[in-house]
C-alpha cells in the first residue's frame, strides 16, 4: 500500500505526514474465483476481527496493544470505520474531529494522520485493515432521513479515500441497506396491529454508486470493494446481500452478508437472517452466477446478548465456532469474528456502553476464548495441500444433516485430495467418499479448540459410504473429520 504524502480533495492540497508504507502490490488483495489471493497469487484466508471504533476510542498505545493481540492470534484483517455514527461531532481520543466545521472538503489532518499511523502499524504486524469510509447512518438515518454524505460529495469523498488508502478493502453502506424506508415507523405500526404500513421507500443506491466510483477513480484498477448490509431487509425489496443490491456492478469485487445477532423469528414486513443459520445466506451467495469471494461479514458477536437485549443469553465461543465452520464449509472465503465490547472499544468512564452485552472493558474482552479459537478455522483449511480447488459439498452427507447449530457441513477438494466434515454434535454421521482419490487416506479428527489432530486408523480400504463417530470431550462437542490422501 502507498499512503499518499499529499492528500487530494476537491482540488485542494493537504500536506500529510505518514509512516513509511509497503508498496501497494504486496499489500493488495484480489479475487480468485470464490477465494481471496494476494497480489502475487498466493492463498489468502480472510480471518477478520471487528473493531469499528478503533480510530475513535483508542489512543495509539492502546491501538497497538489491540493490534498486537490480534496479530498473535492469527488475524489477517481488522474491520474499521473511518467515520462512525457520531464521528463528525465526537472527537477521537486525541481531541481531533475528522473535518473542519463538518465540511467534507476540509479534512482535519491530525485526525487522518492518526488513522494512517494505526493502519501502518497493523501492516507492520502483517494485518490488513478493511475500511468503511462512512457508516451507513451518515448516508441515511434509520428513520429514512438523508445524512451528510450525499450525491453532491460522495464521489469526491470516495476519491479522496481511494487515493489516501489504496490497497485496503473498502466496505460501503455500514450496517444498513441502500433500499430503505422509515424502519422506526414500520416497527411501531406493526406493534400496534401488524398491518403493513404505507411508508415511502427510498433507494440510496446512487449515493453509494457515486462513492464507489470515487474510490475506483482515486485508487485505480484493482480496488477491492463490497457493501456491509444489515441483517434485515424489507419485504418486496432485495435480500440483505451485497450481490442483491450491486451484483451487476464491476466494482463489487466480493460478496457479503450479515447473519447478525438474533435467532428470534422476524416481524413482518422486516425479514432477517437467523444468527444460528449463518450458512443460509452463504449458500445463496455461492449460487450467484458471477463468482466472487464470499463472507458472512457480521455473525453473532461473542459476549453479545441474543437480539442485543439484556436478559437474553449471550453468544459464547461455542456459538462463534459453530457458525464460523458452517459458513466456511458452505462456501465462505474466510471468517469474521467480533466481540461485543471490542467492536465498540468500550472504556469504562470514557465511553458509553451500548448495553447490548455484559459491560466489560475492551482490554478485558480481547481475551475471550473465541478470539483465540477462531484461528483454527483458517488452520484446518491452510493445512491442506489444495486451496483454490476447495468447494462446498453438502451432497456427500447422507441422510438428514440437521439445521441451526446441529447442521453438519462438508467441504472437499474438487480435485479429489481431501474431505472435511464439520459436525457440531458428537453423533455418528454417514458420508459418500467417492470424491476422494485415495481409498486408503489419512484419517483424523481435528479439534476446533486447539487445532490439534487425533489420527485414527480406518478399517481397511475406504468404502463408497462410511459412517464416522466423533470423539467425546468434556468441554466441546464440535469436531472436523479430515480424510486426505
Amino acid at each position: 500500500m502507498v499512503l499518499s504524502a499529499i492528500a487530494f480533495f476537491s482540488s485542494v492540497l493537504y500536506c500529510t505526514t505518514v509512516l513509511a508504507a509497503p508498496n501497494q502490490i504486496s499489500y493488495g488483495l484480489k479475487p480468485n474465483d470464490r477465494f481471496f489471493a494476494t497480489s502475487d497469487g498466493k492463498p489468502f484466508f480472510w480471518q477478520a476481527d471487528t473493531a469499528w471504533l478503533l480510530y475513535q476510542n483508542l489512543n495509539l498505545t492502546e491501538a497497538k496493544t489491540y493490534i498486537d493481540d490480534r496479530a498473535t492470534k492469527g488475524f489477517t484483517v481488522i474491520l474499521t470505520a473511518a467515520l462512525f455514527q457520531e464521528g463528525l461531532k465526537t472527537p477521537n481520543r486525541q481531541g481531533d474531529l475528522p473535518f473542519i466545521n463538518q465540511d467534507f472538503s476540509k479534512p482535519n489532518e491530525p485526525y487522518w494522520q492518526h488513522v494512517d499511523t494505526v493502519i501502518e502499524y497493523a501492516w507492520q504486524k502483517q494485518v490488513r485493515i478493511a475500511l468503511v469510509p462512512a457508516w451507513g447512518n451518515l448516508i441515511h438515518t434509520n428513520d429514512n432521513l438523508p445524512g451528510p454524505v450525499n450525491q453532491s460529495n460522495a464521489f469526491d469523498f470516495g476519491q479522496w479515500i481511494g487515493k489516501r488508502y489504496p490497497g485496503l478493502p473498502k466496505m460501503l453502506v455500514g450496517d444498513t441497506n441502500p433500499y430503505w424506508m422509515n424502519k422506526t415507523a414500520v416497527k411501531a405500526n406493526y406493534a400496534l396491529g401488524g398491518a403493513y404500513p404505507a411508508q415511502k421507500v427510498t433507494d440510496f443506491s446512487d449515493v453509494y454508486e457515486a462513492q464507489a466510483a470515487g474510490l475506483v477513480s482515486g485508487e485505480g484498477k484493482g480496488a477491492m470493494i463490497t457493501i456491509h448490509c444489515t441483517n434485515q431487509w424489507f419485504e418486496g425489496g432485495p435480500l440483505a446481500l451485497a450481490s442483491s443490491f450491486f451484483g451487476h456492478r464491476s466494482w463489487l469485487t466480493f460478496d457479503t452478508s450479515q447473519s447478525g445477532h438474533s435467532d428470534f423469528p422476524p416481524n413482518p414486513p422486516i425479514p432477517w437472517w437467523n444468527a444460528r443459520r449463518g450458512y443460509e445466506p452463504v449458500e445463496i451467495m455461492y449460487k450467484v452466477h458471477q463468482k466472487r469471494p464470499i463472507l458472512d461479514n457480521e455473525p453473532h458477536y461473542e459476549g453479545r446478548y441474543n437480539n442485543a437485549k439484556q436478559g437474553n443469553a449471550y453468544w459464547n465461543a461455542s456459538n462463534v465456532r459453530i457458525g464460523s465452520y458452517q459458513a466456511v464449509f458452505s462456501g465462505a472465503s474466510g471468517v469474521t469474528y467480533g466481540s461485543d465490547n471490542v467492536w465498540q472499544m468500550y472504556i469504562p468512564g470514557l465511553s458509553e456502553p451500548t448495553g447490548s452485552g455484559p459491560t466489560r472493558s475492551w482490554a478485558e474482552d480481547i481475551s475471550l476464548p473465541g478470539s483465540s479459537q477462531i484461528q483454527y478455522v483458517k488452520k484446518v483449511i491452510l493445512d491442506r495441500k489444495s486451496y483454490f480447488t476447495r468447494v462446498p459439498a453438502q451432497e456427500i452427507i447422507i441422510g438428514d444433516n440437521g439445521s441451526g447449530e446441529e447442521h453438519v457441513t462438508a467441504t472437499i477438494d474438487g480435485a479429489g485430495g481431501f474431505i472435511l466434515v464439520f459436525t457440531p454434535i458428537s453423533v455418528p454421521f454417514t458420508i459418500s467418499t467417492t470424491s476422494l482419490r485415495s481409498r486408503r487416506p489419512k484419517a483424523s479428527w481435528y479439534n476446533p479448540l486447539n487445532g490439534e489432530y487425533m489420527v485414527f486408523a480406518l478399517d481397511g480400504s475406504l468404502k463408497s459410504t462410511e459412517t464416522f463417530t466423533p470423539p467425546t470431550a468434556p468441554d466441546h462437542s464440535d469436531w472436523v473429520l479430515v480424510l486426505e490422501g
